[in-house]
């Protein structure tokens, strides 16, 4: 147990009398006799030293609260005075919530002992072991052993669960923050932390014992509909995730808006069979969903898997190395935020997977920014974005689409490399199309260091590329697209292959197209007519049709 440290006034008297008096007050219990309370009090008082806070790690009641309070069974024990405070306690603490732990000085990590989440009736609920939190990062592999830091995302309701890397404890300044693992905690229910003495070096930290550390989770959310997700203050959710696996409870084909608070969501995300939500973020700028995933990390483009984790066991399946990771959901919308990968480094990284193995459903970004390096975004399908940001340096739009339509998009170019590689399952497949968009360059970037796009150099699918009434900027050359490997098909037709219409240069102008690469294709007017004029003709003929085009 942990006491408090006192000011020292210089009498010799209080010095003597001091370890004595804070050893009854340690132990005395919760509201045991007044009197008592008292006599101590005015034997510090009459020392001139500064008295001791008892406001235990719950913080300080209110007024009211004081006023209210009755005298507690003889049986309660007091929480002793810490060195610190803890977030939550109380009531209304987030499922999805972060705990944290601010010192009065920097605290460490240790390498042994466990933070355990416990039920009210002794259940463990979570636990997070240091020793894996110390041990050096392993690559997620299908057979990589489970251990506490790896997180299942998704509710156990669905029966799939992607696994992957996170940190679950982390150190900032004077603050430990610790992250449960997901769907550990349920709604309106009591429970008590503990964290061994050998999980944390502070100043006085000599561990949280049993129902020291107590808080009450929120009641579930009122509304189906719509739910809001804010870092601080009022909302539903913490997490964006949270939200996620709400919308399960509610349904899989109910209409759900999720509206995303400003705010820096530091978190990976994963959904399956889960369709007609709209993310709605309260501005472009300030809502940031990111983090630092890579093939680093995580093994290929990753996936779900049945398997429930044991500790010790290997995971069934990578989780894969995007940030947000999508399986067969339709009519998935975000509006007005940013997704980053933060990894910044060479290697593939996506922002997100949509992986969409049945083709049949759609995808929809609305001034929305995605920034990564390489393969920033990967897709499958049917997706519409308008009005976004996409950044990257290497096959950083590429995917297995069916129709993938950029309108009035800024493509950025991070560094040299491609911008597109297109793998269409079919040659009629429009794939990937960028209509009245902007071709740019981050600073640094050369001129004729990025092409339009580039072959995987396989028979197996269709290099289906167009670029409809863009302007371009001196990063593309004057080839235009990359020719090694060859594409497929090696020469492309209106139907098929890599095509350009009403090209320009970064003015406005109309851009010279007489040294492309003789594999692209130059469409006619009536071509562009009758299939890529706007975003219907681009869509149609989509099994998905166009109601959903707005």
């Amino acid at each position: 147990m942990n006491t408090a440290t006192y000011t020292d006034s210089g009498k010799q008297r209080c010095n003597e009398q001091l370890p004595t008096l804070t050893t009854k007050l340690t132990d005395m219990k919760f509201r045991k006799t007044l009197c008592a309370v008292t006599a101590a009090v005015l034997a510090l008082a009459s020392c001139d030293r500064e008295l001791p806070s008892y406001d235990h790690i719950h913080g300080k009641p209110d007024k009211e609260e004081q006023e209210e309070e009755k005298p507690k069974d003889e049986e309660t024990p007091v929480t002793p005075t810490l060195g610190y405070e803890v977030v939550p306690t109380g009531t209304g603490a987030f499922i999805d919530g972060e705990l944290t732990l601010e010192f009065k000085s920097a605290p460490t990590l240790g390498t042994e002992g466990k933070i355990q989440i416990f039920k009210e009736d002794g259940t463990l609920a979570d636990m997070i072991d240091l020793a894996d939190v110390a041990a050096p990062a392993v690559k997620l592999m299908d057979d990589t052993p489970y251990n506490t830091t790896h997180d299942l995302l998704g509710p156990a309701s669905l029966k799939r669960w992607r696994v992957v890397n996170y940190k679950p404890v982390t150190v900032e300044g004077n603050k430990i923050t610790i992250r449960p693992h997901s769907n550990k905690l349920d709604y309106s229910s009591t429970y008590y932390v503990t964290i061994d003495a050998t999980a944390i070096t502070a100043e006085g930290f000599k561990g949280i014992g049993e129902k020291e550390w107590n808080f009450k989770t929120k009641a579930e959310p009122t509304s189906k509909e719509t739910v809001t997700v804010a870092k601080t203050g009022e909302a539903d959710f913490r997490t964006i995730q949270g939200a996620i696996d709400w919308s399960y409870k509610c349904g899989p084909n109910s209409p759900m808006t999720v509206n995303i608070k400003n705010g820096t969501y530091e978190e990976q995300l994963f959904a399956r069979q889960n369709n007609k939500i709209t993310f709605k973020g309260e501005s472009r700028d300030g809502v940031i969903l990111q983090y630092a995933n890579a093939e680093e990390f995580a093994n290929g483009v990753g996936g779900s898997t049945a398997k429930a984790a044991v500790i010790g066991e290997g995971v069934g399946k990578s989780g894969g190395r995007a940030v947000i990771l999508f399986e067969n959901c339709d009519d998935i919308r975000f509006e007005n935020m940013t997704m980053k990968n933060t990894y910044g480094k060479p290697g593939q990284a996506e922002v997100i997977y949509n992986n969409d193995n049945n083709g049949q459903y759609n995808l929809t970004f609305v001034n929305c920014a995605l920034i990564s390096l390489q393969d920033t975004f990967n897709t499958k399908g049917h997706c519409w974005m308008y009005k976004c940001l996409v950044e990257g340096d290497c096959d950083f739009i590429w995917g297995s689409a069916k129709v993938c339509l950029f309108e009035e998009c800024e493509i950025r170019a991070a560094g040299d490399g491609y911008i597109v590689q297109a793998r269409c399952p079919s040659a009629e497949d429009k794939g990937f199309v960028f209509l009245n968009c902007e071709i740019t360059k981050a600073s640094g970037v050369a001129d004729g260091s990025m092409t339009l796009a580039r072959s995987g150099g396989s028979k197996d699918y269709y290099d289906n590329v167009a670029y409809i009434n863009c302007k371009m900027s001196s990063v593309i050359p004057a080839k235009g697209w990359h020719g090694d490997p060859a594409p497929n098909p090696a020469k492309a037709t209106a139907a098929s292959g890599w095509k350009e219409y009403g090209s320009m240069d970064a003015t406005g102008s109309p851009l010279s197209v007489t040294g492309r690469l003789a594999a692209s294709y130059q469409l006619t007017e009536a071509e562009y007519e009758t299939g890529y004029k706007d975003r219907v003709k681009i869509f149609e003929g989509a099994s998905v049709g166009t109601d959903w085009l707005k």
